[in-house]
């Protein structure tokens, strides 16, 4: 059997369509794909002060970079949500490439998984304003009192962060903000 041109054709217009479908939904639900540099997500495990063995959890985990670096620079665990199609399966295909046994990426949406984030030690997000205040009840009352919680650029509405610094992100210096459960 002969694989045309045509064939090849519209194998890639059905991944294209596939891929573009999966983040207009994305973008639909409030939480397009942007994905965060590597000195932006080291700097947001630092300020957490991730340690060999924790659990990072990156809630809307995208490409999986976050999880990718977390266990390679900080040896923790890592697991991502994801309600992307495509962002789910390339972060699970990244995950695959990198070698990084510890990491799992799990689909759906992010409210369903609150075993996942009582577990974290470290929560990463890197959504925008809105998403963040419309999880943002959920997520301080799910967490553990001990967890911490890290936006890159964007913040929740009602809850000060316990420190903010200053980081580099897609060539714009932006906030990174730490915060904790209040008790």
């Amino acid at each position: 059997m002969v694989i045309t041109i045509e064939i090849i054709m519209i194998i890639v217009l059905l991944v294209v369509a596939f891929w573009q479908a999966s983040l207009i939904y994305a973008q639909v639900l409030g939480a397009p794909s942007v994905y965060a540099n590597k000195d932006a997500i080291l700097e947001a495990c630092k300020l957490a002060g991730l340690k060999k063995g924790q659990t990072l959890l990156d809630l809307g985990c995208g490409d999986g970079r976050s999880l990718i670096i977390a266990s390679k620079e900080f040896g923790a665990f890592g697991i991502g949500i994801e309600r992307s199609p495509y962002c789910y399966l390339k972060s699970k295909l990244n995950v695959y490439l990198s070698g990084q046994k510890n990491i799992k990426i799990l689909y759906g949406d992010i409210q369903k998984y609150d075993d996942e984030v009582k577990k974290a030690d470290v929560i990463y997000v890197y959504l925008l304003n809105s998403v963040l205040a419309k999880i943002e009840n959920w997520l301080f009352a799910t967490i553990g009192n001990k967890t911490k919680i890290v936006s890159l650029a964007f913040k929740f509405p009602n809850y000060k962060p316990k420190e903010i610094i200053r980081v580099k992100n897609l060539r714009r210096i932006t906030n990174l903000a730490l915060y904790s459960k209040k008790y």
